[in-house]
């Protein structure tokens, strides 16, 4: 009896250890390892980039992609978030980015597309107050194009579309921007306004920013294009901002001045621009 039972054992021990040894092969007769993830069906496509919440957020929507775990949202090359959904709305009280990339990803693969938001930047050099006797002291800004150029009073036009103009002005002694609203000039089709000497990469929100404005060298001032066709006295996406840097300004009037300027056109309306804030502020106004 001791013998049949050992018998009995021998084959079932024997068994479990062939079930344990079985591995599931491949058409080609190996071992198959783990699954591959299909690919990607390509990079995401940005179908649009809006400024929301008066330009402080940027709202972005991409299309899908075919076979994608979901999608992460990088910022100046740092992932800040990660979702299934294809429309994000990125907060510019914590993020304002340079350079936005969504990717699309799985477990073996990410596809990146890149918004850039550099702003445009533009140099004026030996601008000169209204009372100079030589020298320009109007400066024309294209918020088609970005560029700044100075010209004189008569080169003023009020009517040019997109286009905003302010005078370097000697008020009494002080230097101050004049937008052409508050000159004999008149309005023209976008209006600019300056904030007081502040720094940041985030334009301030309405209620900060005046058509006349004392400057001074080192100053650093929001600006806020407003048009004044469509939206007028709203922070919509017909508008623009941007930054003035006063580099210096020189003489006890007449003055000179030197200045970046930088806009932000990628986005109409978005009130970021990144890469060039004020590491604190200068000028004293």
């Amino acid at each position: 009896m001791r013998a049949y039972i050992c018998t009995i054992v021998s084959v079932l021990l024997t068994g479990a250890l062939l079930l344990g040894g079985c591995k599931k092969e491949s058409d080609s007769g190996g071992p198959t390892g783990p699954e591959t993830p299909p690919p990607l069906g390509g990079s995401p496509t940005i179908v649009s980039k809006t400024a929301v919440n008066d330009g402080q957020d940027l709202r972005i929507i991409w299309s899908s992609v075919e076979n994608a775990k979901g999608y992460k949202i990088y910022c100046d090359g740092n992932e800040i978030r990660r979702i299934i959904d294809t429309t994000y709305t990125i907060p510019g009280a914590d993020h304002v980015c340079q350079r936005v990339e969504v990717s699309a990803y799985n477990e073996g693969d990410e596809k990146r597309v890149s918004i850039d938001l550099t702003p445009v930047s533009a140099s004026v050099s030996g601008l000169v107050s209204h009372d100079g006797i030589s020298g320009y002291s109007w400066v024309k800004m294209d918020f088609s194009t970005g560029d700044v150029v100075l010209v004189p009073q008569s080169s003023v036009d009020i009517t040019a579309p997109n286009t905003g103009w302010f005078v370097f002005y000697n008020d009494g002694g002080t230097p101050t921007f004049r937008d052409a609203s508050a000159t004999s000039v008149g309005q023209a089709r976008m209006e600019l306004a300056f904030t007081a000497n502040t720094s940041g990469s985030l334009a301030p929100g309405i209620g900060n920013y005046r058509a006349v404005r004392q400057v001074a060298s080192g100053g650093f001032y929001f600006f806020w294009a407003d048009n004044t066709s469509t939206g007028y006295g709203s922070m919509d996406n017909n508008d623009y901002f941007g930054v003035v840097r006063v580099l210096s300004i020189g003489g006890s009037g007449p003055y000179t001045a030197d200045l970046e300027v930088y806009t932000q056109i990628n986005v109409p309306g978005l009130r970021w621009v990144p890469g060039v804030a004020a590491s604190s502020k200068g000028g004293g106004l």
